[in-house]
């Protein structure tokens, strides 16, 4: 028999509420609850636990689109592999079944399964496939195949652009200073210089800078990728870097919302990646 999708085992969904919840928590003022969910996912999602492993197969999943069918197989291969590999299946759902147990006692009995997840219907089916993929003696080969087709689309299916609300809302000033004591604690030291000036001018409302700032990192970070597609023989890698160097050309440097600004961020990091820093 197939696995059943359990939304509260979901790797990717839970994640998602906390930091919903965190967030909704920041903007209500009540640090001690936001404070209480960067806690927690802190000591469940460490580096080395199965939750930390699990999570990061399921981002990329989740975050890759855009690539070739070729590539997608490839990439689906891979997964299944790790699968198979790098899982201790009985440790998993011990640490899973302890997220859960804190997330209760903390916020309250299903709280935070309460929080809306936009990406739904991918996030099972990656979940699903994961679950399937751990456990090939007892998987469906038809659901396996179903929802492999499903993740080959959600990977190969070009960006949808983003479209700026007409009336977008800005923070106020106890707002900001709340969320900035607890950015500046938290994750101020892990951002790259480029990530914390992005954030300083998008939460400042500093709208010229920002978008200056953007069209700079544009513009450094594509020069970055060329140099290093000239040098690079790996057809797999060069076939994703296209596919990112398109990505970034149709990135928009006016009026930065806070979903483009999420990929000016990665753009960030992958700048950083290019030139080999620390």
């Amino acid at each position: 028999m197939p696995k059943t999708h359990n939304k509260k085992r979901n790797i990717g969904i839970i994640y998602e509420q906390i930091i919903q919840h965190v967030c909704k928590k920041a903007m209500e003022n009540n640090e001690v609850d936001a404070e209480q969910g960067i806690g927690i996912i802190k000591e469940c999602f460490r580096k080395g636990t199965q939750l930390n492993k699990e999570y990061k197969l399921f981002k990329a999943l989740a975050e890759t689109n855009g690539v070739s069918g070729h590539l997608a197989n490839s990439i689906i291969f891979e997964a299944k592999k790790a699968c198979n590999q790098m899982f201790d299946s009985e440790k998993l759902e011990k640490e899973k079944s302890s997220l859960i147990k804190k997330l209760n006692y903390n916020f309250g009995k299903g709280v935070i399964f309460e929080e809306n997840i936009e990406n739904y219907k991918l996030y099972a089916t990656i979940q699903t496939l994961l679950n399937e993929w751990r456990d090939p003696k007892n998987a469906s080969f038809d659901l396996t195949t179903k929802y492999e087709i499903k993740l080959h689309e959600s990977l190969t299916a070009d960006n949808i652009k983003d479209v700026k609300p007409k009336n977008s809302i800005k923070a106020d000033r106890l707002t900001f200073k709340l969320m900035n004591e607890i950015f500046d604690k938290k994750y101020k030291s892990i951002l790259n210089e480029s990530q914390n000036k992005l954030l300083y001018y998008f939460s400042s409302n500093k709208e010229e800078d920002l978008d200056n700032a953007c069209n700079s990192l544009k513009n450094d970070t594509q020069c970055l990728l060329e140099e290093y597609m000239e040098s690079c023989n790996n057809k797999i890698l060069l076939e994703k870097y296209r596919s990112i160097n398109s990505q970034i050309n149709e990135l928009s440097t006016e009026q930065i919302d806070k979903k483009s600004l999420q990929k000016y961020l990665l753009l960030a990091k992958l700048r950083e990646e290019l030139l080999g820093e620390e």
